[in-house]
Formats: C-alpha cells, sequence, structure tokens
C-alpha cells in the first residue's frame, strides 16, 4: 500500500481529467483516486481508464464533499498524507515534486501550492488577495495564497479535523483546522495557470463565497 496518495475531486470534467491523472502517475508514480461528484459527462469513466481509481458520488454533493470521501479512502489504506490537486488542468502535475520535497522535508504540515497572483486577471487577483488577507487575519497567522487548491494534507489533519462543511468552503475550514491543531504550514511557489482550454470553474461566485464567509467570521469557535 502506497503511503501517498494523489487526490483529484471531479465535476463534469470529462475534457481535462485524464490528463491531469496521466501526469500525476508520470511525474510523481502515485497511485491516484479521483472522486467523481455526480458527474454526467463520463469524467469518471475517463478517469478510470486513464489508470485512477474511481469513487463515484451519485449526485452532485459538492467539492469538499469529494474530499472528504478521498480522504476517508485513503485513511482506511493507510495513508499518511494526501496530495490534492483540480482536474480542470488549473493545477501543473510537474509543479508535483515541489510539493513532495517539501512533505520528505516536513512530513507533519501542510503544504500549500502558491500562485503568482500578479499573473491572474484581475478579478480572480483581487478575490484571492481579499479572501487570503482576511482568513489569514482570523487564521492568526499568515498565507500567501488561501484559495489554492493544490495541497499536500498530513494525516493528522484529515483525520483529526471535524469537518462542517461539504462544498467549496471546506478547503478554507481545513486550513482553520490546521491553525487550531498547530499544524505547521509550509508554501512553495507554482505556476500560475490561466487559459482558454482549462474547464469552466463550478465555484459560484456570490454562494460560495457567502459560505466562505460565513465560515471565517465563526472560526472563533474553531479553536481550543
Amino acid at each position: 500500500m502506497s503511503s501517498l496518495w494523489a487526490l483529484i475531486p471531479v465535476y463534469q470534467g470529462a475534457a481535462t481529467v485524464a490528463e491531469v491523472v496521466r501526469g500525476v502517475q508520470r511525474v510523481t508514480g502515485l497511485p491516484v483516486v479521483v472522486v467523481d461528484d455526480g458527474s454526467t459527462d463520463g469524467s469518471g469513466d475517463r478517469a478510470e481508464k486513464a489508470g485512477a481509481v474511481v469513487l463515484r458520488h451519485r449526485v452532485n454533493l459538492g467539492k469538499g464533499a469529494a474530499l472528504q470521501t478521498g480522504f476517508a479512502f485513503a485513511e482506511k489504506r493507510g495513508a499518511h498524507a494526501v496530495m490534492t490537486l483540480d482536474a480542470d488542468s488549473q493545477h501543473d502535475p510537474t509543479d508535483a515534486p515541489a510539493l513532495l520535497t517539501a512533505h520528505e522535508a516536513q512530513p507533519g504540515a501542510l503544504i500549500i501550492g502558491v500562485r503568482d497572483f500578479a499573473a491572474m486577471p484581475g478579478r480572480n487577483r483581487f478575490g484571492n488577495s481579499f479572501s487570503t488577507w482576511w482568513i489569514s487575519l482570523y487564521a492568526r497567522r499568515p498565507h500567501k495564497d488561501t484559495q489554492s487548491g493544490y495541497r499536500i494534507y498530513p494525516r493528522a489533519l484529515y483525520t483529526g479535523a471535524r469537518l462542517r462543511t461539504r462544498r467549496f468552503d471546506t478547503e478554507t475550514e481545513l486550513l482553520l483546522h490546521a491553525a487550531k491543531l498547530h499544524i505547521p504550514l509550509v508554501e512553495v511557489p507554482i505556476r500560475t495557470v490561466y487559459t482558454a482550454t482549462r474547464q469552466p470553474t463550478h465555484f459560484r461566485p456570490f454562494g460560495d463565497a457567502m459560505r466562505i464567509l460565513r465560515l471565517v467570521v465563526s472560526s472563533p469557535w474553531l479553536r481550543p
């Protein structure tokens, strides 16, 4: 059994998920688990043909729910860490070795791939900058990129955090739990990918932003 798995949540990502799976396998040699979160476009089948273990939700439950399904799978297989990345080609598999090197140096830390905000479109740059400042304030430690989903979670975090979210706010909740559990934070630079070939985002600017805002404002309740 592998002690580290790559986890890719996917929803309607048939155009890109197989390429991402193959890229991760080629660059890292890690086993890959894809959680198909109720896709109707054959995403899970394409990921399976590319060599991933595929877990399926019958209906769309949200990115956070997909992450939790993947974490439970990894925990049952004795994994000591899980590397997460998106299925839409936003995260370049060739950046994975940088995260893995940081993980090897500090296996108990939360590793986050940090993008260059200056290379983002204006709207994305503002939103990411503001949320990073806001979440850092409430987490009581500085972050450089709180919205990046390219991460390595140590086992202590994904088994020790009792998550109450199920959508895009789950990644923020995990940051707050990491601070609560005093899990070290390590950030490494990664490429910033915004291209026409990327799958459309499923992030809903108002609804998901409000979920994150409510979570952050209530974050003192996450503290001991």
